[in-house]
């Protein structure tokens, strides 16, 4: 078996894997008696970080061919949960500091591994792609013209959060949760595809799952001001079994290595 044969082989999207309402990007490796026995750690991350650490993956095994990666990606609330209810979970890279607090007060995470922010991002509001654009500010989303507006999730999806709270700074949520325009998503991914799918008028999903995408367009940027700020923290879960091995995924992350491949993705750098 070569070099490669120990890196992700094949990886697939499978819907409420264990039943957790996650999609599992599933990586397989098969050891040897004449190879360094490999260790697969299966990583908690938000849905808006799918691409970004799928590209993540292939340098880190690369380099650490030792360590296989699997990944559960799901909204970061949900991710929690799975973490109290002690799912296998080795490390958390949560969309939020909210998520990755409440575990740490409950002593869930390695006290070693200290929690640290790894990126950043932004909102945006996109449209279908093909649709003649019309919304230029948040305050366009107060049209009688706008039917359905997606966003995540607030009580388990980050990104809702900060849209919520963007709203809220303009007047606009309560008005239009009164008037049913709120379609509410399971994470962001799935606001992104409400749009792209036409399903609704528009979305507001975070820059880097915009960034690239055919059958949705960026209409607007909120300002950096217009929402608390939007950090990825990563650390340790207390009950992994690997926790040296964990540790060097989340140095990888945080090096500069791994903060070239984020900033390639439209991640903001970390405070």
């Amino acid at each position: 078996m070569s070099q490669g044969a120990l890196r992700v082989t094949r990886r697939r999207f499978l819907w409420g894997a264990a039943g957790w309402g996650a999609i599992a990007l599933v990586g397989g490796c098969r050891d040897r008696a004449d190879r360094p026995t490999v260790v697969t750690l299966t990583v908690g991350i938000a849905a808006s970080l799918i691409d970004l650490f799928q590209a993540i993956q292939a340098a880190f095994e690369a380099q650490e061919p030792t360590i296989a990666l699997r990944f559960t990606a799901a909204a970061s609330g949900l991710l929690q949960r799975q973490i109290e209810q002690r799912a296998p979970i080795d490390v958390f890279a949560s969309a939020s500091e909210a998520q990755i607090d409440a575990l740490a007060r409950q002593s869930l995470l390695l006290p070693s591994s200290r929690a640290v922010v790894f990126a950043q991002n932004r909102l945006v509001i996109v449209q279908p792609a093909g649709q003649e654009p019309w919304i230029r500010a948040l305050a366009d989303l107060g049209q009688p013209r706008l039917r359905r507006l997606a966003l995540g999730n607030p009580e388990t999806v980050p990104a809702g959060r900060y849209a919520q709270a963007a709203l809220e700074s303009a007047g606009l949520y309560q008005p239009l949760a009164q008037a049913q325009k709120l379609v509410f998503a399971e994470n962001v991914r799935q606001a992104l595809t409400y749009v792209e799918q036409g399903n609704v008028d528009a979305g507001l999903v975070y820059a880097t799952d915009a960034q690239g995408r055919d059958r949705a367009q960026v209409v607007y940027t909120l300002p950096v001001d217009a929402t608390p700020p939007i950090r990825y923290p990563i650390a340790v879960v207390a009950a992994t079994p690997y926790p040296a091995e964990a540790q060097r995924f989340v140095d990888f992350v945080r090096s500069e290595a791994g903060q070239a491949i984020a900033r390639r993705f439209g991640f903001l750098a970390p405070p």
